[in-house]
């Protein structure tokens, strides 16, 4: 065959252009023509179907083309549900966030909404996916469901072909019956707010039942002008509300767009990121289901990360029906070869089996409401620190942090563009000389020393992993802070070193952020955000503590960090002493490892709202004696260098410090608890190695 394929799907508005695509356009044609009269192409102009009626735009030599290859037809339309996806090129799949469901989500979503109508006794309902793909959720439902209890079908399908093999595979699980299906091509965020005014006729009806993998990637990765257009469909619907940050996800907003058209008494069966239900992106849509809905269940897939082809997300799956009992409590469950019990469990409510939870998400202690992640599973390291966080929070040794220390206690550190210029020493300079008012430094090539004013420079942790193994640390190291003056201004040692950070390129990212001026965006950070304290947290941490023995570091006078750190504010040197001891404790060790987001298999973070919203020791209620005996523990430890936190388990110094804040809480039985709370995570490194 020539290129007139190539033409053909031009026409079409099918992208890419490609013979493969040409073949999957093909066995979709040659499936809508089994339910056509005498298989006429030139009927199917008269269909409300995606790209259908472009078939009047070829010409007679292109239709007996493609008529010639309907007879030759050679991929099967299940195959193209699968395929099709891997047909978009790679950085517009990326921008559409095309990546369709697994096998197992597909199959657990539709035994989910089987079980969901026959307890019910739903008939007549209408089914939606305002994010179609190529359909397989929906199909995959259908033939489970059958086609009796259904009163239409629909879904939104922003291209060409694979919103023609969507709507090729329903009309084959429909049994050709077209007057039931609609499959609309376009941007669901355009499409769904005008078909659903008030203002506007449609014959698309609201669903009873939605099921869908909405598009996820990073807010980013979007253009500005469309994440703008995002939030003003979002809070022109009525969601203002629940827009939690203007840097959104655009997997929460495509929720709310689906919970607009779901009608009240409806289900919604929807994978998710992970995240959304950890991140303060997702608090909204959490605010919304917790407000709205009867969430019947989050599960997640135990064989792998993901419900999506091709996903490296770890994501799951919610279930929830619009209104109906909002005091109810949520199944949180595991997926592994368990999909008809698992959906059973999750429809009755019974006792759960399969290794399944249950919580009521309202009444959750606002530490566990952080993670929901944290709800799955049997964990006893769970189980441990519900009991000392009810404990403490009950006699008020422990407290919210934003109750405790206060909003403004923890500022995150000082970003910089160029450490290697703004950091004194670096990799090109090191320090020669240092006196009380004065740092002369030299290059490492031994040719320049320059004076530097102290005046200039403040005194900073500079990352993380230079403090892992000491608690107190040794601050070596400054950042230059020079005043928004003219270079002429400035002293002649400092400007030569400016002119080397130009040739030399080592500041070249700050004068293409900045602009002029661009030597003191450090000075602007100290003087909007005052970034000093005596306690530091690293921003995020490998749980496996390969080569971390502390978490929290200590130092001597107030100093600056970098923004791998967030800094506890002043606070004189008890107070100071008890959080390091807190913040270095096995009891927060745990909370890092029950509550934090996860960014990769082993590392976690915390960002400062998660912060404001964990228990921590409260020095205005733990009386002064145990104030005293806590200090004593970490200060026999603060110089000495301590080995990876799991070879600490077990040892004196570790029982000794956890043993005196779990005194100063006020637990009943503090011996056993920390032995319990130790061999618990000792067991837990095993499990996960």
């Amino acid at each position: 065959m020539d290129v007139r394929w190539s033409r053909i799907l031009k026409k079409l508005g099918i992208e890419p252009a490609t013979r493969e695509c040409f073949r999957f356009f093909i066995a979709s044609l040659n499936t809508v023509l089994e339910y056509s009269e005498d298989r006429n192409l030139d009927l199917l102009r008269t269909w409300d179907a995606p790209v259908l009626p472009n078939l009047g735009c070829l010409s007679p030599d292109e239709v007996r083309c493609v008529e010639a290859e309907l007879s030759k037809a050679e991929v099967s339309i299940d195959e193209c549900q699968v395929r099709v996806q891997k047909l978009i090129p790679r950085n517009r799949r990326k921008g559409f966030a095309a990546y369709y469901t697994t096998d197992e989500g597909t199959g657990f979503m539709a035994s989910l909404t089987r079980k969901y109508l026959e307890r019910f006794k739903k008939h007549g309902v209408v089914l939606a996916d305002p994010f179609l793909g190529s359909g397989r959720t929906l199909t995959c439902a259908i033939r489970k469901i059958g086609t009796e209890k259904l009163r239409g079908v629909w879904g939104v399908e922003p291209l060409a072909l694979p919103a023609l093999v969507a709507y090729a595979s329903l009309l084959r699980v429909l049994g050709g019956r077209r007057e039931l299906v609609r499959v609309l091509v376009g941007d669901a965020f355009k499409l769904i707010p005008g078909a659903f005014s008030p203002f506007t006729r449609s014959d698309l009806p609201r669903a009873d039942i939605i099921l869908t993998n909405p598009p996820f990637t990073r807010w980013k990765y979007l253009e500005r002008g469309f994440r703008q257009s995002l939030l003003r469909v979002a809070s022109g619907l009525g969601y203002g509300d629940y827009i939690t940050r203007r840097e959104a996800s655009l997997q929460t907003l495509s929720m709310f767009l689906a919970d607009h058209v779901l009608n009240d008494g409806g289900l919604i069966v929807s994978v998710l990121p992970a995240s959304t239900f950890y991140t303060i992106y997702g608090r909204g849509y959490k605010s919304l289901l917790r407000k709205n809905y009867d969430v019947l269940a989050v599960v997640e897939c135990l064989s792998k990360p993901s419900f999506s082809e091709d996903s490296g997300f770890k994501e799951v799956i919610v279930a929830a029906v619009k209104g109906g009992n909002r005091k109810g409590q949520t199944v949180f469950a595991g997926l592994d070869n368990n999909v008809e019990g698992v959906a059973e469990t999750v429809v009755s409510k019974r006792k759960p089996g399969y290794g399944a939870n249950m919580f009521n998400i309202r009444e959750l202690p606002r530490f566990l409401d952080i993670n929901w992640l944290a709800l799955f599973g049997k964990s006893e390291l769970r189980d441990i620190m519900v009991r000392v966080f009810n404990v403490g929070l009950r006699k008020g040794t422990l407290g919210y942090w934003n109750s405790v220390l206060g909003r403004e206690s923890i500022i995150r550190g000082v970003e910089m563009y160029g450490p290697e210029f703004f950091f004194i020493p670096n990799k090109h300079w090191f320090i020669a000389e240092e006196g009380e008012e004065f740092v002369k430094i030299e290059d490492c090539e031994g040719e320049v020393r320059l004076t530097l004013d102290k005046e200039l420079l403040v005194k900073t942790l500079r990352k993380p992993s230079l403090y892992s193994r000491i608690i107190e640390a040794r601050v070596d190291s400054y950042m230059l802070s020079i005043p928004p003056v003219e270079p002429d201004d400035l002293p002649e040692d400092l400007r030569e070193y400016i002119g080397w950070g130009i040739r030399s390129g080592a500041a070249r990212p700050a004068i293409n952020a900045y602009g002029r001026y661009w030597y003191s965006h450090v000075h602007r950070q100290i003087l909007s955000k005052k970034p000093f304290g005596r306690v530091f947290i690293p921003d995020k941490v490998d749980l496996m503590f390969r080569r971390r023995g502390v978490f929290a570091n200590h130092t001597a006078e107030r100093v600056a960090a970098s923004k791998n750190f967030y800094i506890i504010r002043d606070g004189n040197e008890a107070i100071t002493k008890l959080l390091v001891s807190w913040f270095n404790c096995t009891f927060f060790f745990s909370t890092l490892v029950l509550l934090g987001r996860k960014i990769s298999e082993t590392w976690t973070r915390f960002l400062e709202d998660d912060y404001l919203q964990l228990p921590v020791i409260n020095p205005d209620v733990v009386d002064e004696q145990s104030v005293r005996e806590t200090c004593k523990s970490v200060d026999s430890i603060l110089d000495k260098p301590l080995p990876p936190f799991w070879e600490q388990l077990g040892e004196e110094y570790r029982f000794r410090l956890d043993y005196s804040l779990a005194e100063a809480i006020g637990i009943e039985s503090p011996e056993e608890t920390v032995n319990k709370l130790h061999q618990t995570l000792f067991d837990h490194q095993f499990r996960t190695q």
